[in-house]
């Protein structure tokens, strides 16, 4: 077909412009078209006409349609983000209101206006419940500091900077000056240790008697109330709060922002409307500025986007009245040479199976009643089809299966029951003071899901899964305090390059901690060792321990200890025939009184086959 039309098109222009008697090519030989060249012609030109004239006037109307439709929906985003901001902070002040008419706060409040500081400890103590459900309540809450005549108040598990006095910093500066609860713009905590960011609100308390020299700071989180600007926002605006002298709330790193912010352009809306827009300029560049107030104080949402970002989908339009266009030439040369696509109808219906399967009805099949050359591909085509139906399903099938054990590996290290213990037993030994350990297994545990997620990638290495199971065995042995003890040991360190499934191995430690030492209350023992084969083809690791062994006549391969029901070790099974098939090996071996001993052969590759300690 394509060939027909080449000719076709080259015949044309061949007739169109072949030059007159004196040479011209400029003159056109019209007397010589034949009738179907004529009509093809009239075709031709009818039908680029009608799409320019229809495109032309769709592009016009579209612009501006696009243009009013991208400014309103920015409008009504940025107005979101504004409302999002004003409850979030409206329920700051509620979460607030009801700290200050607490119990144990309109205690100590009580004590400071008497001037009494015998109870301090004690209010302290009573004091930091209400913290907790402060910042419970509302987890923008980085910090809460109450300063009385009596001293301090503040949550016990923050670090006070005792390096700063808050009567020498802005925030009662700004406060006193004031005289009324006041917004501190983006700052560096200064009352806590740890340098973080935060925007701070400075109250003064709600009492029915006169209160004096007492003040509420709340530090919200600033990377919180900067995220809170991207809820619901859409295109590609840049956004961020200013305060009423036209300066930035949260700190902005954005060279945009940066260049609006000091030229100056967005400090004129802040005398405008509640909510609105206005287009300018910033370095030659036309951009948009939507902006919304909130209701609570004097902060203001501004988003900031190109005028050209806003209306980059016209460049579509023009492409598609051009893609028209084009089609529309084609279809008036189908459409005059009807009589020869007739002869190529085989070669059309494959091509309507064809763009049948590019929208995936992959039980499009092609269809004729002839015998001849164009038919026979079609029947070609519709065994390829057969073929790659059939693969995809072999595929999805795979991928299926993969996935699954996949999911099984990683639900055997997210074990809800392994992290409420080891999360238990960090807080225990918290309460318990016990510092070190607790950030032993807090180290431990991060290296535990850093070493299993292993970047979304499947295949480890040997030593990093030696690593992971370590820091499993060393978790537990926090957990299970003298239950037992245990051994890794590497007879080659060439080994450790061993390309590994990840999640390998704390299947079979698991095991043996929660089945073969369940009865047991000390003494239990587990051993890792790596070691070459004596064919040197092969690398085996084994874990034993001395806990209860198998059941009698459980003889290797499938099954747990009692009561697992074959779960983590079919799971593994599954897994090392993924990647391995017939080439690995998992046997267990439990001799009587002597705990069982689970052995993984792995085949060796490459330059590991050749390499001897």
């Amino acid at each position: 077909m394509y060939e027909q039309w080449h000719h076709d098109i080259i015949n044309l222009y061949s007739h169109w412009a072949k030059p007159d008697e004196q040479g011209d090519p400029a003159m056109l030989d019209r007397s010589k078209l034949s009738f179907r060249n004529k009509l093809r012609l009239a075709f031709l030109i009818v039908t680029i006409l009608a799409v320019l004239t229809t495109g032309g006037l769709s592009y016009s109307i579209t612009s501006n349609i696009m243009e009013n439709n991208a400014m309103k929906m920015t409008q009504d985003s940025v107005a979101q983000s504004a409302q999002i901001v004003d409850e979030k902070l409206n329920k700051l002040m509620l979460v607030m209101m009801t700290f200050m008419i607490s119990q144990p706060f309109r205690a100590m409040l009580k004590d400071a206006n008497a001037g009494d500081a015998s109870r301090y400890f004690t209010r302290m103590t009573e004091m930091d419940n209400v913290f907790s459900q402060a910042r419970i309540a509302e987890p923008l809450i980085h910090s809460i500091y109450v300063s009385t005549p009596i001293g301090e108040f503040y949550p016990l598990s923050m670090n006070r900077n005792r390096q700063t006095v808050f009567e020498k910093t802005t925030l009662y500066e700004n406060i006193v000056r004031e005289k009324r609860n006041v917004w501190i713009e983006g700052h560096e905590d200064a009352l806590f240790l740890g340098g973080s960011r935060v925007v701070s609100l400075i109250l003064q308390p709600i009492s029915e008697d006169p209160v004096k020299d007492v003040y509420v700071v709340v530090n919200i989180r600033e990377e919180g109330l900067r995220q809170l600007l991207v809820t619901g926002a859409e295109g590609g605006a840049a956004r961020f709060l200013l305060n009423g002298q036209g300066l930035p709330v949260v700190s902005e790193s954005g060279t945009l922002i940066q260049e609006a912010v000091n030229s100056g352009v967005i400090a004129a809306l802040l005398n405008e409307s509640q909510t609105g827009y206005a287009p300018d300029k910033l370095n030659g560049k036309d951009y948009l500025f939507n902006y919304a107030r909130l209701r609570l104080n004097d902060w203001t949402v501004v988003a900031i986007q190109s005028k050209d970002d806003v209306l980059k989908d016209l460049i579509y339009v023009k492409w598609m009245i051009a893609a028209i266009t084009a089609g529309c030439f084609l279809l008036a040369l189908l459409v005059a040479g009807a009589f020869t696509g007739y002869l190529l109808l085989p070669l059309r219906g494959l091509q309507q199976v064809m763009k049948r399967v590019e929208l995936n009805d992959l039980t499009a099949r092609f269809e004729s009643k002839s015998q001849d050359e164009l038919a026979q591909i079609g029947f070609r085509f519709n065994r390829m089809l057969e073929q790659i139906v059939r693969l995809i399903e072999e595929v999805k099938e795979a991928e299926t299966t993969k996935r699954t054990t996949e999911i099984k590996a990683l639900s055997a290290q997210m074990d809800p029951h392994f992290l409420y213990n080891t999360l238990n037993t960090i807080y225990w030994k918290l309460k318990l003071k016990q510092v070190e350990p607790s950030q032993k297994m807090v180290v431990a545990l991060s290296r535990l899901f850093q070493l299993g997620l292993n970047k979304g990638q499947e295949v480890t290495t040997l030593d990093k899964e030696l690593q992971h199971v370590r820091q499993y065995l060393e978790l537990q042995t926090f957990c299970y305090e003298n239950l037992f003890t245990f051994e890794i040991e590497v007879s080659e360190q060439e080994l450790l390059a061993l390309p590994v499934p990840r999640i390998m191995l704390q299947p079979l430690a698991e095991n043996s901690i929660l089945h073969g030492f369940d009865q047991m209350d000390s003494g239990g023992t587990i051993v890792i060792r790596v070691d070459r084969t004596y064919d040197g083809e092969h690398c085996t690791i084994r874990v034993r321990d001395n806990g209860a062994g198998l059941d009698a006549g459980v003889g290797s391969t499938e099954g747990d200890r009692p009561n697992e029901g074959g779960y983590a070790i079919g799971n593994l099974i599954s897994r090392l025939q993924l990647y391995y098939g017939d080439q690995a090996e998992l046997r267990l071996d439990s001799p009587p009184g002597q705990g069982v001993t689970a052995t993984i052969t792995l085949p060796l590759k490459g330059e590991l086959q050749h390499v001897r300690s």
